[in-house]
């Protein structure tokens, strides 16, 4: 969430290059979804303007945590209301793409006003940011010059954003993800559809757990700790330290995550026995009996990449390599063949 204050910034770690700029060359990415065409507008006016494919990737991984990529979007999707909306002093009540608050979302309503053009406007979002924002445009297009994907996102959130989950470790992670991921789908040729790897081929808050046993270190753990990763009511238990809430069903068997909780409205989607063309990096997966799960509960995982030629990989826990995370490169329909569900943030 973007707050008014704006703090003095006297060091940026960011690397800065030529390379990269000007040009709106996505390659093969054709946007389908509503979220992907918003961010396919993004990125094409970040090049169109002289940012870098990386600035734009981080800035959208950035977004996507804020909004949704939703730029109609107000927090806590509240309805719009002119007595706090235009009420510079009333803060969480944030808006748009970055979720501007306070006097910088003032100064955005009264932009759209001036344009005699609705707020809710990609186009009018993006010249608002990268031209009137006062100090805070000069500072997006310093940090429009970045290559340091990772690096660009951190700046972005911590001296543009400025939200107050700033400095949590999990939070930048996830942001670095998604950033790596738009960059991956955006700029290296990916189908749209979000078939691209995640972070290529990795996910941060999952990498930090690799060798490790996660929680009660059953295959349900690992899935319960990375859906606690994300901002959600849905939580799996197996260890967890939220326990178990938003349950609609029994909360044992891995071949039932997919009906067992109320997904849909929390924030998340579901897909009942998926096709390889379903399936996306950053899925949770989730099988039947049969082939590598022996038990009656089934097995579950997490999707990292998607290959291509019914290949994928994952990470998952309890399975050959023991009661710790790890990575497994798997063919579609070969060792698990009861694929009962894919669920998947929105």
């Amino acid at each position: 969430m973007i707050t008014i204050f704006l703090p003095i910034i006297t060091v940026f770690a960011i690397i800065f290059g030529a390379s990269n700029t000007g040009s709106s060359d996505t390659k093969d990415f054709t946007p389908k979804t509503d979220q992907e065409k918003v961010a396919f507008e993004v990125y094409q006016f970040v090049l169109k303007n002289g940012g870098t494919k990386e600035f734009a990737s981080a800035w959208l991984g950035n977004m996507e945590h804020e909004s949704g990529l939703i730029p109609s979007r107000i927090q806590s999707d509240l309805p719009f209301q002119d007595a706090i909306a235009f009420n510079p002093t009333l803060g969480g009540y944030a808006m748009g793409l970055a979720q501007w608050d306070s006097g910088r979302r003032v100064n955005l309503l009264n932009f759209a006003k001036t344009q005699k053009k609705d707020w809710k406007d990609i186009s009018v979002q993006m010249d608002f940011a990268w031209n009137h924002d006062s100090s805070d445009s000069a500072l997006l297009k310093k940090f429009s010059k970045g290559t340091n994907i990772n690096q660009i996102t951190i700046d972005i959130l911590v001296h543009w954003e400025r939200a107050g989950t700033k400095f949590d470790p999990m939070q930048q992670a996830q942001r670095k993800t998604s950033a790596n991921n738009w960059y991956n789908r955006l700029s290296k040729g990916s189908q749209g559809g979000g078939s691209a790897n995640v972070g290529g081929g990795k996910i941060d808050v999952l990498e930090t757990k690799m060798g490790q046993q996660v929680y009660n270190g059953e295959c349900y753990g690992l899935t319960s700790f990375y859906v606690d990763s994300f901002n959600t009511g849905i939580h799996l238990g197996a260890g967890s330290p939220n326990g178990i809430s938003g349950n609609i069903g029994e909360t044992i068997s891995a071949s039932l995550i997919g009906s067992s909780y109320a997904w849909e409205s929390n924030g998340w989607t579901v897909i009942h026995n998926p096709s390889y063309s379903d399936i996306k990096a950053g899925d949770i997966i989730n099988w039947a009996q049969g082939g590598g799960a022996p038990s009656i509960y089934g097995h579950t995982g997490i999707i990292t990449s998607v290959q291509g030629n019914n290949k994928y990989t994952t990470y998952e826990q309890n399975a050959s390599q023991g009661r710790i995370c790890a990575k497994y490169d798997r063919t579609w329909g070969m060792e698990f063949p009861n694929t009962t569900s894919i669920i998947r943030k929105k």
